[in-house]
This record gives structure tokens, C-alpha cells and sequence, in this order.
């Protein structure tokens, strides 16, 4: 019997695979993987240390072999209800991967020419620290701007955040909004007080909508908790422009085009409002449906409007047994719908403002608007609304990568609040966003924050470019994908033109290609750090195994030592096993006991046993065992927070910033609006170098429509160009009748250097609601090469 590598790979052989890891040394002789060993030397025997995977994806946790100093496999952690994939397990080859930075560096030639000596670290560091207190001196801290990556794990960013905190005694510049789910939070905070992510409850759910989210791909361990469901008879829909690996494994692919998903959950809230489908005991009680507007200012009814001398805090609704306004713990026999008027000021309740608003949104409306069929509309709702409990699984979704991308969320969490499957385990809004751990307060400020101006995520190419909210004179870019950031070209000029540039990394990626200096850092395994519970609800440590590689260090030594030439090495007086003991001491946690005890869930549920993890508490529900954190202490679907920033306070549709309605002139030069998928082998731009995930996918390519593709003269496999007025890329084309036509999509991930990368082409408009990213409101044009 032979395997080709990738059968091998595939066949969850490689790594400790399940096979390999379990299966009887007769059986691994036959397929010529074992051999007969006398038992290894005390000195050669395999250490076993425990780490948690820490990009943002599933936080899985892990078991780090070692022998005589080297990392030779990485597995699962038997205890632990997830298991890494291959992108975890591929970390292995990320360790001693041969591109992997050895030493310091500084340039030596024009910025992006790739000449670089070799300096040591002493150089480097006296370096930076001449750099960056000169530049302090002159233009104070703010002209410094501190960047990290996205890495869940709580030291890198946190030692980095206490870093340019301290530098500046609190004076700094910082960042607003994100590249991943800022609306998605924005949101959630704005209805709800705060993000969920009730993972464990997909498992109990019987109705799942995947709205676009693909956690086949990117959630790999939710798809088993899906599984879990569907095994018990629960039905999955998928809602995305292209036939996901989601899709592929669901009941039903709605097909919708991209940025249009809110008209379509506005269309099923009329259609669950006017069949009287809606939860009527959860809108009165919990939510704040009942609560007046004033129609002259359109905003909220105050006490203070009503009675002389009243609580501006306190909302008014109209009380049906005494015929007047009260105070909604006072009254009786609260309206849900209807007008009155108090005085000469008339009102409205937030539920009848919610029909007028959706009134329009009649199923064959938003079918023009979406693509999606009329009866499929319809049909969707009703399902949704009448099985419970029903979960939207929407992740980090695509969809809220869109110009208008918080109004899209408020949608679907308007759509799970009407219906009553919030405060039900196994329904809600699942974001995967991890609940806030606040446990890291401590390390990121030692100074009370005084940011003097932010860039949002979305706009960091213009904004050094023009010098807002200042101009920025040095950046410290800490193990963050350049190729990353939409518009990525203009980013890349921005940093061409910066005065300093250091980078921290692993390898020599896109932003240290343009580096001043380039520091090599230590990995997960070669450092310690803590998981806070951000993806899964976990404390994590991950225990240092094995010494860095080569001259590489780890993030905390780094600040420590800048620290020490720039006057505060007191706010860095402590290891890193001291940082995490500080890190965790609200919770009661430290290093050793979690190293006695491994991953500790801070909710706990029998479901798990399955699993063999231990448990001491019943299950655990959002807004059932939490209250809502809002002004009115309910689920708000009249915004306040939304409506004292000066933002539309309810649900409405905008179109995308890129299309034919908003754009016209743009549509006829670019008229196929751009998707970003992500793939199995990447999370964000990691993994890129990764040899075995290479294999499965070893160059870019364009997903089109067939319909669009014959109309270009375009067939499966041809090379083409993708372009717009930001940039063009080549890739090759594949033909598929799995994507809507009219859209294309392109795969995430790749680095600039690599030729494939989407983020030359993608929008960087930022809504200034959230700052979100809107990648997915991108219109380009592809032809043949």
C-alpha cells in the first residue's frame, strides 16, 4: 500500500493524526510507519507540554511533543472537546520552517528592494529605542503609531499595548473599528449590552441558518457541533453568494447577492410581524418594542418630557389600564402598537415605528433587490419563526463586511429577539466572537489611556498617506498581515514613505519587506502566554516547551529590553509567567494551577461528558443567566446608543457603497461585485508559508460564474485578471455554477509577494457607525490574459 503525500495528509495520518496517535504498532508496521524500537534513552523520551492555537479561529487546545529540545509532533489534547485541524497541526512546520527569521536585520537598501545585514540585538534594539525617543521628543508619542496582529492569545498584543500605553504615559495614537467584525460587535452592543457566542448550544439548536458564515472552513469544530444537531433531526440552511462547503453539507443554499442581505431579513420581519409570528410576551417583557418615540424629534420618550422634574434616563410607555404614560416597570398594561399623544406631543410606540419601517420590504420587493426569490423569502421566515429554537450561525460574516454592516446585524439580532429564540438555548445570534473575558485590563494600561487621535482599521493606507488625524512619523508593526489591509496598495506606499518602520515577526512577510529593522520573535511554543476564553469560553496556559528558535525572542523580552533604554523597564518588571499570574487574578486562576489542571471552561455543561470534560454547572444561556446591558436594561430594538451617537437608531437597508444603484459610472467599468472566501488552509494571511497547506493550494484563483465566464470568452482554468482603479491581479479562473452570476470571489489570505492577494482590489470605505471593514462592497471587472 502507497499514499501520495497529500493522501497521507489527508488520511489524518500526518502529526499524530487519530490513526497514527491511536492506532495498535502491528498496524502502523503495515503501513510501513513503525518499526520495532527498544524502549528511547531517559534523554530521548517525549515531554508533553499543553498550548492552545491562538489565531483567530477556534482557539483549539494542544499537545506539544518535544524530544531533546525539539518540537517532533503536535496532537490533540485528549481532555479538550475540539481537535486542531491542519492548520494547527502544520505549526509544527511554522516552528523550523526554513524562511524563518533567524536574526535581527536592517535595511541596507530602498525600501521594498529586499537588501538587508544581519545586526545583532543590541544594535537593534539601541536602534529602535534612538528611533523612537528622538521622534518622541520632536513630535511627541503620538507620531508613533503602534500595530498588532490579530493573534487571540492575550501577551503579544497586550505587552505591545502596555508598551506604546507606558511609552507615551498614557499619550498615544490608536485604532478604531477592525478588519474583522466591528459591526458584528457594534451591533450586538448597541441591542443587546454585549457579544455571545454560545458555541456548545448549536448542538441543542433544530433550526440553523449559516447567513454568511462558512464554519466548515473557518469554525471547524462548531461544523461537529452542527453535526451534533443535525444528527438529532435539526435542519441547516446556508445563506451566501457562493456555494460554500457550508452549503454543500446543508438542506437548503439560498444564493443572495452580496450586500443586499439586510433587505432580505426586513422582509422576513414584515412578513413574521404582519402574520402575528413574533414572541408578543418576550417584546413586552424584555424588549423595548412598548417604549415611545417622539415623533417631533424622533427619539425616545424621556420622563423628563412628560413630568416636570423626571429622570432624562428613564423611558416612557403608554399605559393601556390608565390611559397615559408610565414608566414601563409601573405600568400595567403596556401598548405594544399604536399612536397617542401626550399634551400636544405626539408618539408612537418603537413596535409600530418597526412596521412602518418595514412596510415597503414585501417579499417581491426584496426579491429585486436580492435575487432571492419571492416564495423563498417567505417560506424562510415562516420556518424560522415557528421552529425553536433556531439559531443564526453568522459568525464574523461576510455579510457584515459590507458598507452598511451593522444595520445588517441588528437585523438578523431583531429577527432572533421577535421571534423569541433569544434568552433560549440553542437559539440567539451566534458571532463566535467570544464573550468578553476582562481579564487583561491590567497589562494593557499601567497609564490611563489618552489617545490623542485614531485610524480606523479599514483606512490605514490614507490616513498615513495624509497625515490624519496627524501625521505619523513611525509605525511599530507587530505580526500583522500587510496584505491584509483593503486597498493594500496604497497601504504599501503609505509605509514606503514612513521615516521608521520596525517590524516583529516570524518570517519576511509583506510589511517587513519594508522594514528599517526586522526582529525575529518567539512562537506559542516557545514563550509563555494565556488564552482568555475569547473563541471558546476557555482559560488556556500555554506553557512555554521548548527554547526560541535561533536568535529569536519572545515579545515580552523585546519591550523589556526597549523599555530599559526609553526610562520605564518598571512597568516591565516581571516575567511573563508573573504578567499571566497578574493577567488572571480576577478569575482565581494562575500558571500552575492551570498547568495542573489543564483548559478550564468558565461555563460548564453535561453535553461535554461526550467529550470528557468535566462539569459542575448547568447549562449556560445568554440573556437567560445574563441581563441585558443597555440603557433599558432590554433587548433594544430602538437603539439609544445609536440614536446619542447621532446614527439611525432601527434596522434599514442601504445599498453597498460599490454597486449599480450607488454607483452607476463605477458598475459600467467594474460591473461583478468582489467576495473574499476564506479557505481550510489560512486564517487571515497565517499559514501562508506553511509547505503541506501549500499543497493543497498552492496558487490563488477567481471563482466566476459560468453565465459571466462564456460571456468573456472565459473557460475553466484560463489564466485572467481581476482589476479595478485600486490595483489587478492574475489568477487563474475557475468556472463554476456554484456562485451567483454577476459576483466572483477570490480566497483571503495570500501574501502580497505571492501575487494573489484580493486586498489589492477591496474597498477601504469604512462606515463611521462601526468602522467596520467593507470588503465585500467591492466591484471589479476580470478578462482574459
Amino acid at each position: 500500500m502507497s499514499f501520495s503525500r497529500r493522501q497521507f495528509l489527508g488520511g489524518g495520518l500526518a502529526l499524530g493524526g487519530t490513526l497514527a496517535a491511536g492506532a495498535p504498532a502491528s498496524i502502523l508496521r503495515g503501513l510501513g510507519l513503525a518499526k520495532e524500537v527498544k524502549a528511547a534513552p531517559a534523554e530521548d523520551q517525549e515531554k508533553i507540554t499543553y498550548s492552545c492555537c491562538n489565531p483567530e479561529c477556534n482557539n483549539c487546545s494542544l499537545q506539544v511533543h518535544v524530544r531533546n529540545g525539539k518540537l517532533v509532533r503536535i496532537s490533540p489534547n485528549p481532555n479538550y472537546y475540539t481537535r486542531p485541524c491542519l492548520r494547527g497541526r502544520s505549526r509544527l512546520q511554522w516552528n523550523y520552517h526554513p524562511d524563518r527569521l533567524k536574526y535581527p536585520f536592517k535595511r541596507v537598501g530602498e525600501r521594498g528592494e529586499g537588501k538587508w545585514e544581519r545586526i545583532s540585538w543590541e544594535e537593534a534594539l539601541d536602534t529602535i529605542a534612538a528611533k523612537l525617543g528622538k521622534i518622541r521628543e520632536e513630535s511627541g508619542p503620538e507620531s508613533i503609531w503602534f500595530m498588532a496582529g490579530a493573534v487571540m492569545s492575550v501577551l503579544p498584543n497586550g505587552m505591545q499595548g502596555r508598551f506604546a500605553n507606558a511609552f507615551g504615559k498614557g499619550v498615544m495614537t490608536g485604532g478604531v473599528g477592525s478588519l474583522c467584525c466591528a459591526a458584528q460587535g457594534e451591533a450586538s452592543t448597541a441591542t443587546q449590552g454585549y457579544r455571545t457566542a454560545g458555541i456548545e448550544e448549536k448542538a441543542y439548536s433544530k433550526l440553523i441558518i449559516a447567513w454568511g458564515h462558512n464554519p466548515e472552513v473557518t469554525y471547524i469544530p462548531h461544523s461537529r457541533l452542527i453535526g451534533d444537531a443535525r444528527d438529532k433531526g435539526a435542519r441547516l440552511i446556508t445563506i451566501d453568494p457562493r456555494f460554500s462547503e457550508t452549503a454543500g453539507k446543508s438542506d437548503q443554499w439560498i444564493a443572495i447577492k452580496p450586500g443586499t442581505d439586510t433587505a432580505m431579513a426586513m422582509a422576513m420581519i414584515k412578513i413574521i410581524l404582519a402574520e402575528n409570528l413574533y414572541d408578543e410576551k418576550f417584546a413586552l417583557a424584555k424588549s423595548n418594542l412598548p417604549f415611545l418615540v417622539n415623533q417631533a424629534t424622533g427619539k425616545l420618550l424621556r420622563q423628563d418630557e412628560v413630568v416636570t422634574g423626571g429622570d432624562h434616563e428613564a423611558f416612557v410607555v403608554w399605559d393601556q389600564a390608565t390611559n397615559g404614560p408610565a414608566l414601563p416597570k409601573e405600568a400595567a398594561a403596556p401598548a405594544l402598537a399604536g399612536s397617542f399623544k401626550i399634551g400636544e406631543v405626539p408618539v408612537s410606540t418603537v413596535f409600530s415605528r418597526l412596521k412602518e419601517r418595514v412596510d415597503k420590504y414585501t417579499p417581491e420587493y426584496a426579491s429585486e433587490i436580492t435575487g432571492v426569490p419571492a416564495q423563498v423569502i417567505s417560506e424562510l421566515a415562516r420556518t424560522y419563526a415557528t421552529v425553536k429554537p433556531a439559531m443564526i450561525d453568522s459568525g464574523m460574516s461576510g455579510a457584515q463586511r459590507t458598507s452598511s454592516g451593522a444595520y445588517f446585524v441588528q437585523s438578523l439580532l431583531y429577527l432572533a429577539a421577535l421571534t423569541g429564540n433569544i434568552g433560549l438555548l440553542g437559539g440567539g445570534v451566534n458571532d463566535t466572537g467570544g464573550f468578553a473575558h476582562g481579564t487583561n485590563a491590567a497589562i494593557n494600561a499601567p497609564y490611563k489611556a489618552n489617545y490623542k487621535g485614531k485610524i480606523p482599521a479599514s483606512k490605514v493606507g490614507e490616513y498615513l498617506l495624509e497625515g490624519k488625524p496627524y501625521p505619523i512619523r513611525a509605525v511599530y508593526w507587530q505580526g500583522k498581515g500587510l496584505g491584509q489591509l483593503p486597498n493594500a496598495n496604497k497601504a504599501v506606499e503609505a509605509l514606503k514613505k514612513m521615516e521608521f518602520l520596525v517590524v516583529q515577526e516570524h518570517f519576511f512577510g509583506d510589511a517587513a519587506a519594508l522594514a528599517d529593522i526586522v526582529l525575529p520573535v518567539a512562537t506559542l511554543f516557545e514563550r509563555y502566554d494565556i488564552m482568555c476564553a475569547s473563541r471558546s469560553y476557555y482559560y488556556h496556559l500555554m506553557d512555554k516547551a521548548i527554547e526560541p528558535f535561533m536568535e529569536a525572542k519572545s515579545d515580552t523580552w523585546i519591550y523589556t529590553e526597549l523599555a530599559k533604554r526609553l526610562g520605564f523597564g518598571e512597568v516591565f518588571d516581571k516575567t511573563e509567567e508573573e504578567f499571566i499570574d497578574m493577567i488572571m487574578e480576577p478569575t482565581g486562576l494562575t500558571v500552575e494551577s492551570l498547568r495542573k489542571s489543564g483548559p478550564v471552561w468558565i461555563w460548564s455543561d453535561p453535553k461535554l461528558n461526550k467529550y470528557k470534560v468535566k462539569w459542575e454547572k448547568p447549562p449556560f444561556t445568554f440573556f437567560k443567566d445574563t441581563p441585558f446591558k443597555t440603557a433599558s436594561g432590554r433587548f433594544e430594538f430602538y437603539a439609544s446608543r445609536w440614536e446619542d451617537m447621532g446614527f439611525e437608531p432601527m434596522v434599514e437597508y442601504y445599498p453597498p457603497e460599490e454597486s449599480a444603484v450607488t454607483a452607476p459610472d463605477l458598475f459600467k467599468k467594474y460591473p461583478l461585485s468582489l467576495v473574499a472566501n476564506k479557505i481550510r488552509t489560512k486564517v487571515h494571511s497565517t499559514y501562508a508559508l506553511m509547505p503541506w497547506l501549500s499543497e493543497i493550494y498552492p496558487k490563488g484563483w477567481v471563482t466566476i460564474s459560468t453565465e459571466d465566464a462564456a460571456a468573456r470568452g472565459i473557460k475553466d482554468g484560463d489564466l485572467v485578471e481581476i482589476f479595478n482603479d485600486r490595483g489587478s491581479v492574475k489568477a487563474a479562473a475557475h468556472v463554476s455554477s456554484g456562485i451567483l452570476p454577476g459576483v466572483v470571489s477570490m480566497p483571503n489570505g495570500w501574501w502580497l509577494q505571492q501575487g494573489y492577494s484580493s486586498s489589492v482590489l477591496s474597498n477601504d470605505y469604512t462606515h463611521p457607525l462601526a468602522y467596520g471593514h467593507s470588503l465585500n462592497s467591492t466591484l471589479v471587472q476580470v478578462k482574459g490574459v
